[in-house]
């Protein structure tokens, strides 16, 4: 990933756009990323909130709610 992209998506609200298990691509403010979904089984089209595996280092797509934030 670019240097600097992972700080700037962390926290944004995105849509998943395709499900290719283990990873998702996010839709994120017209930028497409490529991330681990917290939830294996999140469908396309879910709302999520863009967070970081802290033991991986990737970014996650951590389903939102309602309000568009991270749940949990």
């Amino acid at each position: 990933m670019a240097e600097g992209m992972d700080e700037w998506a962390r926290g944004a609200a995105g849509r998943t756009v395709t499900w290719p298990a283990p990873d998702t691509y996010v839709l994120v403010e017209g930028v497409l990323l490529r991330m681990l979904p917290e939830a294996p089984a999140t469908p396309r089209g879910t709302e999520v909130v863009v967070g970081l595996d802290e033991t991986s280092g990737r970014l996650v797509a951590r389903p939102a709610d309602r309000d568009g934030a991270a749940r949990g």
